[in-house]
């Protein structure tokens, strides 16, 4: 008499390798892995070829024939992958290829202490200093420059002021756009011709918020000089 356990075991054993193999974990299941994969060409207005080559990598599979390939001189990248794989690749190339982000800094360099005047004009200055920290009796705008910058880029502006010639230069880093507002990484260093750097901060400033970026004395006669700024979005 024939032993059903054995049997029932022979056949469990014989129907693990099967699926073993087409899941990958063994060789020998699909005879043709690339019969399925068909080819399409994204062109690229804003995102760069490389870039765009990174970010749809983790949805190409060279295991089953899937490939990228670019071509920097017409802004396209082809890729070989399943029909289901291309249409979602298209969606993320979508959403990806779009103008940078660019934003309006506009700076204003007030007087602190030491300077006659003030007024009215100043109160969102008051408002905007923090709590206990620099505090000072009397506020002066003597300067003032608007940049309009994208992501990743320099930014450099002369600004005169209280018969001084001042610099503004940095960066600006991430542009996150979001439902309020959004946020833009700068980069600050603010020069003046007679005391050369006065300060150099990094700050995470929130979109149409009044941010003051730092005070400094360069000169005790003159009073604190406070840099303030407020970045705004500028639609593509």
């Amino acid at each position: 008499m024939r032993n059903p356990m054995k049997k029932t075991v022979t056949l469990a054993v014989e129907v693990a390798t099967v699926l073993v193999a087409c899941f990958g974990l063994t060789a020998g299941c699909a005879t043709d892995s690339t019969a399925d994969l068909d080819v399409q060409t994204f062109r690229l207005e804003y995102l760069e070829p490389p870039a765009a080559s990174r970010v749809i990598d983790p949805y190409v599979f060279a295991d089953r024939g899937g490939q990228i390939s670019i071509d920097e001189r017409t802004r396209t990248i082809t890729v070989r992958e399943t029909p289901e794989m291309l249409s979602r690749i298209g969606e993320i190339l979508a959403e990806y290829d779009k103008p940078a982000p660019s934003v309006r800094l506009h700076f204003r360099l007030i007087a602190a202490n030491g300077v006659s005047g003030g007024g009215e004009e100043l109160q969102d200055i008051r408002d905007a200093l923090p709590e206990g920290v620099f505090r000072f009796s009397n506020y002066r705008q003597i300067g003032e420059a608007v940049m309009t910058s994208v992501e990743w880029s320099e930014i450099s502006q002369r600004m005169s002021g209280a018969g001084s010639q001042y610099f503004i230069r940095g960066e600006t880093g991430e542009v996150r756009v979001a439902e309020d507002g959004g946020t833009a990484q700068i980069e600050i260093i603010l020069f003046s011709e007679e005391d050369g750097e006065i300060f150099q901060t990094e700050v995470n400033a929130r979109i149409g918020q009044l941010l003051v970026l730092g005070s400094a004395q360069p000169r005790a006669e003159q009073g604190a000089l406070i840099l303030a700024v407020r970045a705004e979005l500028v639609s593509p």
